[in-house]
C-alpha cells in the first residue's frame, strides 16, 4: 500500500519527471557521441555523463521530496 501512495506522489511531480527525462536524454546524446566519436556537441562526452549525474540526482531527490 505505501509502494502505491509513493508511486502516486512522484507522478504529481512534474518538474522531477523532466529532470529524469533529460537525464536518459543526456546519457543517450553522451553514449552515443563517445561510441561514434562523432561530436555533435561542443561538450565532451565525461561532461555529459557529470550533468546527467546531477541531473538524476536532482530528479530523484525531487521525486521523493513530500
Amino acid at each position: 500500500m505505501a509502494k502505491k501512495l509513493t508511486l502516486k506522489r512522484s507522478k504529481s511531480n512534474p518538474l522531477s519527471q523532466l529532470l529524469i527525462a533529460a537525464t536518459a536524454l543526456v546519457i543517450l546524446v553522451a553514449a552515443f557521441e563517445f561510441v561514434t566519436q562523432n561530436d555533435f556537441t561542443s561538450i565532451a562526452p565525461t561532461q555529459l555523463f557529470l550533468v546527467a549525474g546531477v541531473l538524476g540526482v536532482l530528479g530523484l531527490y525531487l521525486k521523493d521530496e513530500k
